[in-house]
């Protein structure tokens, strides 16, 4: 460590420089004075041996600059000097000083944020620009003057990020040290010296460097394809690759760093480096779409010219697509329940995967889905007999408390947990109270004094008092209304002060209408209305009438997300995100638990959500996560995540004293919560036809284990998570009971042989294959009797869906609410009717879109609710988009996803039994899945060759008409019409698939 003066209090000025910029009440001082504690903290700096400054990246190590780094920049800022000259230089320091600490990715956010390309900068300042952010060095080398030691520098530097070869930055030093003696002592040779210590950073932290004696174990060209995306390392990356050796070893890992330290990239070098380029198979793993789609593109990218395979398996459980690990190297992005079928389906890819990396792997404790999880890593730990990297572990999480018991569980501890504190952005907590009290925490940052230590206030009066809770439903709504008066209040305060996208985060689809609509009315419109945000315009125009309400917000920069938005509606809206085209996002937990946008502040609207009729806190490891969402590196410095007090809610919960204990504990908890196995957490019901389904699988995947049940517990987290006698005994009962769905031969119909070691029968490994658990199994089983008059018609399809469906809507694999009220509570009002579901079936297989099919339920046109469902189609009405939420709930869990799994089950179980073999159940499922009737609109569909379903089932028909053997390229171009633009790569599908077949 540098030895400053015993008077630079670099923590207090950092603190004191947050309260000024936000004009809070607290620390205060003048900011020459808070500029010369920084500048002393770096000319500390720039008579030392880059040798002799700490080799680690732990945030203590380099926390004085780090501070000197954020007053800089925050002094730079209009809410700091006035002088415009002065914010320039200033910006350029700030810039310089995150060079200095390694922090390039916050260089490049200020060197953006303050717009230094674009001020006329003289070549000194444009190279110690380019050193502090290197990813820019290319940019800002057409700056730059031809045949000057400047430039000579500034190639020298991206000549090292290219190759890392030592004599091109041996020659950028030596350019560096002339220039630095030629400028002397004043502003351009003060800004040279420091930017050597920069230079000294990136000759460790860049990805040639660091990554080029591993070029021969990635697949070829993988590393270039890092280093033409970002040429540098984040430090905590570098830690775990040069000082931790995670890529030269092969051990299980847990990798929990904060959100923004390059977590997944160390997951995918892990894969990567796991495939030891040669044939094999690697899996990332994560809990929602939106992630695994961002993972998914960026492993892509980087995998564009190497000719390895990356598979996307997302959604529920379903076939795999086809994989050869024996002959190509593969990477497989999926969700846990794709991977479970890859695993069933393709029992014999167990030995060819080398490593398994899970983000988001706090998940494992949430609910089913958590009991899934942890089935599925049981399973690799059980058939691996733990033995070293068959296959590798790596679990990812920014979230995880006490990490002991699951580093215990998978082999990892101690030396295997990678942790850190370095975080490349400040994350702020506010809180504004009822009370008018407008709060300023240091929150989580390692720059804290003391835990919840408070930095700043000033009075903010809420434009809505007195909001309480109310037992009628609406008058509770009317509450709602008021309180959310506030949240749009502060929203617009928080954009007008930063000029950057903000997020509100709602706990529910209606109140990200209800907000987005508030927060609109305090905007004026945009003029001329930004492209990407025109794109959204467009869309709802052409395609979504019922979502005319929005246009309002689109025009003046706000909208809301949440799943019911149409997939593309949403993307744009991620687009116009990602251009800072958008002021305000009310969003659900949507983006909370999926993309990465770069919003600068993140408001907590709703600290209470429903789970079923009751309402509860929000979980301590969601707050984590979306205060995870704003100041993205890269794009902030800062973030700041803002907790509304809402006093509306369950009067148990929103009592004032109670609201505070509970925010408190939620919010300010200086750790995560320790994670726990959910087969203990969960319904006992639910935990073991979960676990009955993982160990069905087991005895499959291991014929000679002698004792499964209790190798299978011994190998799960619950084995080692339990905190007390009473845990660990309600988790192996569960087992056991689990155990016994899985031998049981009541019916006549055994799924295993009780042996020593267990057997799965023939009709058994059908189940297993099935993914569903015993006993809903045989359910399907004892249905599929009674379905013997079926014809192979689509009215066969419907009949069979229905059937099927009022059958098993109970089951635990159906988690659908309004189906189980349905079924469970004749007497309620669904949104959709059991009477209903034939209809609702065939207009879908026709291809019709969602808010079609909803307004022709029969329930919804005989509706007297004003205005009517027809109005509501073409103008958009917030009386029915509450009830389409839920349809489109059902559409999706019940119809897209429920379904097509339970008419595979059919097949698979059919041809073991045969029974009902001839009935094509797999195309029914992609029918019902993609919403189409006919072969060919399924293969589009699939395929992504069309994405409306209306035309695919149009072509799917007209191809039908011709058949499979006389098609020509004549034909398929009469059955394509005349209105879609890519006609050619239509007819080559359709003509390759023929051949083929």
């Amino acid at each position: 460590m540098v030895k400053l003066p015993h008077w630079v209090d670099y923590k207090g000025a950092e603190h004191t420089s947050v309260v000024m910029t936000r004009s809070f009440h607290g620390r205060s001082d003048s900011w020459g004075k808070l500029i010369a504690t920084a500048q002393t903290v770096l000319s500390a700096y720039t008579d030392v041996s880059f040798s002799d400054l700490p080799e680690s990246y732990g945030f203590s190590d380099w926390e004085d600059v780090v501070c000197a780094a954020r007053i800089l920049d925050m002094a730079a800022t209009e809410h700091g000097v006035s002088d415009p000259e002065n914010r320039k230089k200033l910006g350029i320091l700030a810039a310089c000083a995150f060079g200095m600490c390694g922090t390039f990715v916050s260089a490049g956010a200020v060197i953006s944020n303050h717009r230094l390309l674009y001020v006329g900068l003289n070549p000194c300042e444009l190279t110690a620009v380019a050193l502090s952010s290197p990813s820019l060095a290319r940019e800002v080398i057409g700056l730059l003057p031809f045949q000057t030691v400047y430039r000579e520098c500034v190639e020298n530097v991206i000549s090292y990020l290219v190759d890392g070869l030592a004599v091109h930055l041996d020659a950028a030093r030596d350019a560096l040290m002339r220039a630095t003696v030629d400028a002397g002592v004043g502003w351009e040779g003060y800004l040279l010296r420091l930017s050597q210590v920069s230079l000294g950073h990136i000759s460790r932290l860049s990805v040639s460097a660091a990554l080029g004696d591993y070029r021969s174990v990635f697949p070829r060209g993988y590393v270039d394809s890092l280093i033409d995306d970002s040429p540098m390392l984040l430090p905590p990356q570098y830690e775990a690759v040069k000082r931790r050796g995670i890529l030269d070893r092969n051990e299980n890992l847990i990798v929990t760093l904060p959100a923004g330290t390059g977590k997944t990239l160390l997951g995918e070098m892990t894969l990567l480096r796991s495939l030891e380029n040669r044939p094999g198979l690697v899996c990332y793993l994560v809990p929602y779409i939106a992630l695994g789609g961002q993972v998914a593109d960026k492993i892509e990218k980087h995998l564009s010219s190497t000719g390895v395979l990356v598979h996307r398996l997302f959604g529920g459980y379903k076939d795999p697509v086809p994989l050869d690990p024996e002959n190509r190297l593969e990477v497989v992005v999926a969700t846990p329940e794709r991977f479970d079928a890859l695993l069933r389906v393709r029992k014999e890819l167990l030995s060819s995967i080398r490593c398994v990396v899970v983000d988001e792997a706090h998940t494992i404790g949430s609910g089913s889905r958590g009991v899934l999880l942890e089935g599925i890593l049981t399973r690799l730990l059980l058939v691996s007999g733990r033995r070293v990297g068959s296959p590798r572990l790596v679990l990812l999480s920014a979230v995880m408390g006490s990490l002991d018991p699951m580093a215990q569980w998978i082999g990892a501890f101690p030396d295997g947990v990678i942790r850190g504190d370095w975080t490349p952005s400040a994350g702020r907590l506010l809180r504004w109270s009822e009370n008018g009290d407008f709060q300023l925490y240091a929150g989580h940052d390692p720059l804290r004094d003391a835990p919840n230590e408070l930095l700043g206030m000033r009075r903010m009066a809420w434009p809505q008092l007195g909001l309480h809770s109310a037992k009628n439903v609406w008058a509770n709504s009317q509450e709602k209304s008021r309180s959310f008066e506030n949240v749009s209040y502060l929203a617009e305060g928080e954009y007008n002060r930063y000029k950057q996208p903000v997020l509100c985060v709602c706990s529910s689809r209606a109140g990200t209408r209800e907000l987005a609509d508030l927060v609109a009315r305090r905007f004026a419109a945009l003029e001329p209305l930004p492209e990407s945000l025109l794109a959204i315009v467009r869309i709802v125009e052409d395609k979504y009438h019922y979502l005319r309400p929005l246009l309002n917000a689109l025009r003046r920069g706000v909208s809301y997300h949440n799943s019911t938005l149409p997939k593309d509606v949403r993307s744009a809206v991620e687009r116009a995100v990602q251009e800072k085209d958008m002021r305000v996002v009310a969003s659900t937990t949507t983006l909370a638990e999926g993309v990465d946008l770069p919003f600068r502040v993140t408001v907590v609207a709703d600290w209470l959500a429903f789970e079923g009729d009751r309402q509860r806190p929000m979980d301590t490891l969601l707050f984590k996560n979306i205060s995870g969402r704003c100041g993205r590196a890269g794009h902030f410095t800062e973030g700041d995540t803002v907790i509304y007090d809402n006093p509306v809610g369950d009067s148990s919960l929103t009592a004032p004293a109670r609201r505070s204990l509970l925010q408190d504990d939620i919010f300010f908890s200086q750790s995560a919560p320790s994670v726990s196995s959910s087969i203990v957490s969960v319904d006992q019901r639910r935990a073991v036809s979960a676990v009955s389904s993982c160990l069905l699988a087991a005895v499959s995947e291991n014929p000679d284990v002698e004792d499964l049940v209790s190798s299978f517990y011994e190998n799960s987290f619950a084995y080692y998570s339990p905190v007390d006698s009473e845990a660990t005994s309600a988790a192996r009962k569960r087992v056991w009971l689990a155990y016994d769905e899985v031998i049981d031969s009541s019916n006549g119909r055994p799924l295993a042989e009780v042996a020593s070691p267990a057997r799965l029968t023939p009709l058994g490994e059908a189940v297993n294959v099935t993914g569903f658990c015993p006993a809903t199994a045989r359910k399907i089983m004892n249905e599929l009797d009674g379905l013997s008059e079926l014809d192979l018609s689509l009215d066969g399809l419907v009949a069979a869906g229905v059937t099927l469906l009022r059958a098993l809507g109970t089951v635990d694999e159906q988690d659908n609410r309004d189906l189980r009220k349905a079924l469970e509570r004749p007497k309620s009002r669904p949104v959709v009717r059991l009477d209903e579901l034939s209809v609702l079936l065939e207009r879908w297989l026709a291809g019709e879109p969602k808010d079609v099919i909803f307004s022709e339920l029969p329930s919804k046109r005989r509706s007297s609710q004003a205005p009517s469902v027809a109005v509501w189609l073409s103008e958009g009405s917030p009386k029915w988009a509450g009830q389409f939420d839920i349809f489109c709930d059902f559409m999706d869990s019940c119809i897209e996803r429920f379904l097509p799994w339970v008419f595979n089950a059919c097949r698979v179980i059919s041809e073991v039994d045969g029974r009902l073999s001839w009935i094509p159940w797999s195309d029914w499922s992609g029918f019902v899945e993609y919403g189409v009737n006919s072969v060919w609109g399924k293969r589009l569909i699939e395929d992504g060759l069309v994405a409306d379903r209306a035309v695919a089932c149009r072509i799917g028909r007209g191809l039908d008409d011709f058949g499979e053997g006389i098609l020509t390229r004549s034909s398929v171009l009469l059955a394509i019409g005349e209105d879609l633009v890519d006609h050619q790569r239509i007819v080559d599908f359709v003509l390759g698939w023929r051949s083929e077949g």
